[in-house]
């Protein structure tokens, strides 16, 4: 009850909208305990507004969940300064799942429906690269071209370009090559004790259909100084190769180095259960 009275009370020198929005800003850049405080109440006075759903959204320490709370606000308010966040954060959901097919789709929105948001560049390098490795590079060709004229100052050919070149270089990688980069990684684990599997939770910041990508992503996070490691997964009869960061105990824990991954290598994570 004295949350609900502080905030209104604070709604006397401030408006609802400015409050969430100064909220919202301040959970992004990795401060969370006045959001958590004000949630409940912001939730109890206004349920359906975009911005408190953004809230919760990004506050929700659950991945999926969280994901489904961002469908919902486009669904309901895609017109809303939060809808091409919301967009944004279902499609990375699935890019860090390894679900590249859902989240070209959702990438797609954003050059349809939000062509002036600031995420556009990123959306386009994401959903281009989304077809080209779930292996549609004739379809990420096309769209390559439709963006070039929606977006002549974007660079959209050198990007494609570079993604299917690194795309095709990843490919063409000799076993040697990935012998050497799996002992450096293997040097580099010892330090981060990574025999410590108690933990029921892990982060996932991707899952890629070709071993030496996800190996690439793990090189980066060991060096950044975090316990990465591959793992299997089978999907839809195929392996996927999921890069994972450490074992906690809580979905909190986890959500908080995910939090550090984001900021310190700008990579989004999710959290997943250890089977």
């Amino acid at each position: 009850m004295k949350h609900i009275l502080a905030f209104i009370i604070l709604l006397g020198s401030l408006t609802a909208q400015d409050h969430i929005d100064r909220l919202i800003s301040e959970v992004l850049t990795g401060s969370r305990d006045s959001a958590l405080i004000y949630l409940p109440a912001i939730e109890q006075k206004y349920p359906n507004n975009p911005s408190a759903m953004f809230l919760k959204g990004i506050l929700e320490p659950d991945g999926e969940v969280a994901m489904h709370q961002f469908v919902d606000i486009f669904n309901a308010h895609p017109t809303s300064d939060y809808g091409d966040d919301a967009v944004m954060k279902v499609a990375e959901y699935y890019y860090a799942a390894g679900l590249y097919v859902q989240s070209s789709e959702w990438l797609k929105k954003m050059p349809l429906y939000y062509s002036r948001s600031p995420h556009i560049e990123r959306a386009v390098k994401l959903f281009l690269n989304s077809l080209i490795v779930s292996g549609h590079k004739d379809t990420a060709i096309f769209y390559s071209r439709v963006f070039q004229r929606q977006f002549p100052n974007l660079d959209v050919d050198g990007k494609i370009s570079a993604l299917i070149s690194e795309y095709q270089q990843s490919k063409s990688e000799t076993r040697e090559g990935n012998t050497l980069k799996k002992s450096v990684l293997e040097n580099l684990a010892v330090q981060f004790n990574q025999d410590k599997h108690a933990g029921e939770f892990s982060l996932q910041t991707g899952a890629f259909g070709l071993e030496e990508n996800a190996e690439k992503q793990r090189l980066s996070l060991v060096i950044g100084g975090f316990d990465a490691r591959v793992t299997e997964l089978y999907r839809d009869n195929k392996v996927l190769y999921a890069v994972r960061v450490g074992y906690f105990n809580s979905r909190a824990e986890a959500k908080k180095r995910g939090d550090d991954i984001k900021i310190k290598l700008a990579l989004n994570t999710i959290v997943v259960t250890n089977q």
